[in-house]
């Protein structure tokens, strides 16, 4: 374990982050990531409801016991505004701390 802010903060062991990348930060390989001491990034724009991340939240959270943060997409073109708050209430709503946003 390396001790840092970051590390304290997230709950994790190594100071590192699992930038999102679409299509391969799926609950698997966050899991992965978040199995090995870094923190998993689970990609929100790899759904296209809010229902289909909470699923996705629930596999990963059945795959490790480690703190992942879900990545939210704030291009427009990958998702619409109306949609935002909904995406955002589900990952809360499922427990997840940490939340990360791009675009």
């Amino acid at each position: 374990m390396i001790k840092t802010k970051v590390t304290e903060m997230l709950g994790i062991k190594y100071p590192i982050v699992c930038g999102t990348m679409a299509n391969i930060s799926n609950p698997e390989f966050v899991a992965a990531c978040s199995e090995a001491g870094a923190c998993g990034v689970l990609a929100s724009a790899n759904y296209k409801t809010p229902e289909e991340l909470r699923e996705a939240i629930r596999k990963t959270q059945s795959l490790t016991s480690q703190p992942f943060a879900v990545n939210i997409n704030l291009f427009p073109a990958l998702m619409p505004q109306e949609k935002l708050g909904d995406f955002v209430d589900a990952t809360l709503d499922e427990g997840v701390k940490i939340i990360e946003t791009s675009g």
